[in-house]
């Protein structure tokens, strides 16, 4: 063999998130089934995948609304 074997080496510092989801047969079954389905390995990066394509904006568009519906009921109830 002459070449080196694997991934290249990334010169980036990584940020570790642990993430520890538990679910619930009966209310989460497309998840259980989305993780089922996948192939060895490819958790995490499906998981990056699922939420680059929609799962974070929906949840920041919520706290935004969340905000403004305190500074909404703060105004209201200061003046």
């Amino acid at each position: 063999m002459t070449g080196k074997r694997g991934r290249p080496v990334c010169s980036e510092p990584e940020v570790y998130v642990a993430i520890h989801l538990r679910l619930r047969a009966g209310q989460d079954n497309d998840l259980i089934a989305f993780f089922a389905s996948l192939p060895p390995r490819q958790r995490a990066l499906r998981l990056k995948l699922a939420l680059r394509s929609g799962g974070m904006q929906s949840i920041s568009n919520a706290n935004n609304m969340q905000d403004e519906d305190l500074n909404n009921a703060l105004e209201s109830f200061l003046f």
